[in-house]
């Protein structure tokens, strides 16, 4: 991970991008962290960054950890694992 100031990233704006290729690189504002750029390897991260950032996706994760679960035992009865 590189950490470098807004500045120093825009008069090295390509060289900070290509950064990217081997972690993330963290831009500060102020002397403080303000934004991590991170290269999209795969389109695994490309999913995991649209679910991050759906508000929909969050709405239904919240509803399932409000559902009642099942004990172990009775999942593997249903799932015919015992």
């Amino acid at each position: 991970m590189k950490t470098v100031s807004m500045e120093e990233f825009r008069s090295h704006v390509d060289e900070f991008l290509e950064e990217t290729a081997r972690g993330d690189v963290v831009l500060t504002r102020d002397g403080k962290p303000w934004v991590v750029i991170r290269a999209v390897a795969e389109d695994l991260d490309r999913d995991s960054a649209a679910f991050a950032n759906s508000a929909e996706f969050w709405h239904l994760i919240q509803q399932r950890r409000q559902e009642q679960g099942i004990p172990w035992e009775e999942a593997e009865k249903l799932l015919d694992l015992d």
